[in-house]
């Protein structure tokens, strides 16, 4: 019987731990999931406060929210890659967004006020 007893407790500390492990690496990605959604939420949110009468005063406000999403998604990804590739487009990807989003800005205050 203890032999019985000492193989149930071992396949509970087994099943513990590999659901433990499971439940870090989840949160390990949801971690970074959860990234992502607040980016997009706070891009879309921004996306829809650029709307403007003027078509192109409201297209140059929702793209600095939309950089602004690509930057703040980069930098997730940046935290979490190893990837030579990806890591290489993501910092491309922020430093060029960073400056799109500066001329338009300028653009925006000489033009719409």
């Amino acid at each position: 019987m203890a032999n019985y007893a000492r193989k149930i407790s071992l396949a509970t500390v087994v099943a513990g731990l590999a659901l433990s492990a499971a439940a870090f690496a989840q949160s390990k990605d949801s971690g970074a999931m959860q990234d992502y959604m607040n980016s997009m939420e706070k891009m879309n949110a921004g996306m829809k406060q650029g709307m403007d009468p003027d078509a192109t005063t409201a297209w140059a406000k929702m793209m600095i929210a939309h950089h602004q999403g690509a930057i703040e998604m980069s930098q997730t990804v940046l935290k979490e890659t190893k990837d030579p590739t990806i890591r290489k487009m993501a910092e491309k990807g922020i430093e060029e967004q960073t400056k799109e989003q500066k001329i338009l800005k300028q653009w925006l205050s000489k033009h719409a006020g």
